[in-house]
């Protein structure tokens, strides 16, 4: 079984990653586990967003397109990490972690390095 610290709230942000544990864990399991939880703050999610729709359309008012789209995107990018941690099987190196992905991601964010900084 996998355990990890997440919040409570569904609502807040899940950046969770299998890097540490995927090669040393049965896929199988540690795939059900991390999908099965990622779908239930999916679930909620989706089910705070529609009780929030209902009693807009009950209140009369208008909906927040530009709102409810930014909250349609979040949904978006959340499936898409999850489908990046899903590795296919074959592609896993057992025993050996790989953190490259997360190296280029942080290099990405960083942006540029200042060349000036670096002379001496």
């Amino acid at each position: 079984m996998v355990t990890s610290f997440r919040p409570r709230n569904c609502s807040l942000p899940d950046d969770t990653v299998l890097t540490t544990v995927r090669p040393i864990s049965n896929l199988s399991e540690l795939y059900f586990q991390y999908s099965e939880y990622r779908m239930e703050i999916l679930e909620q999610r989706i089910r705070d967003q529609l009780r929030a729709l209902r009693e807009t359309q009950r209140a009369g008012r208008k909906l927040n397109v530009i709102r409810f789209k930014y909250f349609l995107r979040q949904q978006m990018e959340f499936l898409a990490h999850m489908s990046e941690e899903l590795i296919d099987d074959q592609l896993v190196v057992k025993g050996e972690i790989d953190d490259s992905r997360l190296l280029k991601s942080s290099k990405e964010k960083a942006g540029p390095k200042n060349l000036e900084y670096n002379k001496v």
